[in-house]
């Protein structure tokens, strides 16, 4: 911070202090090559009720003034305030330095120079507003000269050096924390994926077994979709054995067998499912039965059978059809008559098989098996069981 004295003529009589006094601040003493720092110019003007000094302020705007070498980024104005007799005035500019040559130096700002004149009220006027104002004597120009104010430019580098761009500070050290660093967090990582990919499972296997749990012994042997399928590859079976070499009592019974299961189904009533033992005597097929195997790799034998007949078809019927059930009354009324066409194929004394009436039931058996897949699916049961009235689930077919 300094302080400069005017270069002016002695001043009246009138004005015993000096009409104007300013110095700099500076925020740093030292700065580098294009960093910003803060100069402020502080100026203290004489005014009282015989004496006021005016300033030019209009060359001390930051957008006119100029601090050759240093750069004018910007700056501002602050509010004036007033103690005593004197008012002060601030203004705070924000420069860098930006030329090669100023490395290692020390900067001088340039000379600054305040301009001001100097009004003096004589006494000669009226001494009250109602007898007009006081005279007013209007001095010649003066200027208030800055001192130069040095500021220290740093070298980033020494005198000898080849670049001036700093060089990496990292070591092989640091190298091998950053990869140990990364293995581990790798590692961390793969763990936690690993815990929340088995955490996701439970919960899966959870909800499965919570909505998709059988709800009885017999369900639990095989279910009732599993069941199905394998009616599915029995019927394909007797489907292929019918055209390799034709219709017989045995095959028709065959295929009854499994009509009967779908039937069961389509009316609403549970399927019979028994455990075969592995390695047992009693392989052979039983009459009016189906010996479906289940379970992997182990599998076991389960011998499932129907107990529908065409007149217990024919009372289902019967119901549905008093209760609207258009789509489902056609399919009743369908499998009424393929299974009253394979008990006559199975158990008729004539001998002769009408081979194309049997051929139409086993396609009626293709249509309905589809069906009642899509009925024992986990959300079409979901379905059902959440819409169906409180005691007639067992009852629900789709419309």
């Amino acid at each position: 911070m300094a302080t400069a004295t005017a270069s002016a003529q002695p001043q009246t009589q009138t004005t015993e202090a000096d009409p104007v006094q300013c110095w700099w601040r500076t925020s740093a003493g030292a700065v580098r090559v294009g960093e910003t720092f803060t100069l402020v110019l502080t100026c203290a003007a004489l005014e009282t009720d015989e004496v006021k000094v005016v300033v030019d302020q209009s060359k001390l705007e930051p957008s006119v003034v100029q601090f050759a070498p240093f750069e004018v980024t910007g700056g501002s104005h602050a509010a004036d305030l007033r103690s005593g007799d004197r008012r002060f005035f601030q203004y705070e500019y924000r420069l860098r330095a930006i030329a090669e040559n100023l490395f290692g130096k020390d900067v001088q700002l340039p000379e600054t120079k305040v301009s001001f004149r100097v009004q003096s009220h004589t006494g000669q006027g009226a001494s009250t507003p109602r007898e007009g104002p006081r005279a007013v004597i209007e001095g010649r120009d003066q200027t208030y000269v800055m001192p130069a104010q040095s500021i220290r430019i740093l070298s980033l580098v020494p005198g000898d050096a080849s670049d001036i761009r700093d060089s990496a500070h990292e070591t092989f050290s640091d190298v091998d924390l950053r990869s140990f660093r990364a293995n581990f967090l790798t590692v961390v990582g793969g763990i936690l994926f690993a815990i929340a990919a088995l955490l996701g499972l439970l919960a899966i296997v959870r909800l499965v077994s919570k909505y998709a749990r059988p709800t009885t012994a017999a369900d639990r042997l095989m279910p009732d979709l599993a069941i199905l399928r394998g009616v599915g590859r029995e019927l394909s079976s007797v489907q292929k054995e019918r055209r390799r070499a034709g219709w017989s009592a045995e095959l028709a019974g065959r295929a009854l067998a499994g009509l009967r299961v779908l039937g069961t189904y389509a009316i609403g009533r549970r399927v019979s499912r028994t455990a075969q033992p592995l390695g047992s005597a009693a392989q052979a097929q039983q009459e009016g039965s189906l010996v479906l195997r289940t379970g992997w790799p182990r599998g076991k034998r389960v011998v499932v059978s129907g107990a529908a007949t065409s007149q217990a078809v024919a009372r289902e019927l019967k119901r549905v059809s008093s209760n609207g059930g258009a789509r489902h009354a056609a399919d009743l009324e369908a499998l009424e008559q393929a299974l009253a066409r394979f008990t006559a194929a199975q158990y008729g004394r004539n001998g002769s098989l009408d081979e194309a009436a049997l051929d139409d039931s086993l396609t009626t058996g293709f249509h309905l098996l589809r069906r009642l897949k899509l009925r024992h699916t986990w959300p079409m049961r979901r379905f059902m069981r959440r819409h169906a009235p409180p005691g007639a689930e067992s009852r629900v077919w789709s419309r």
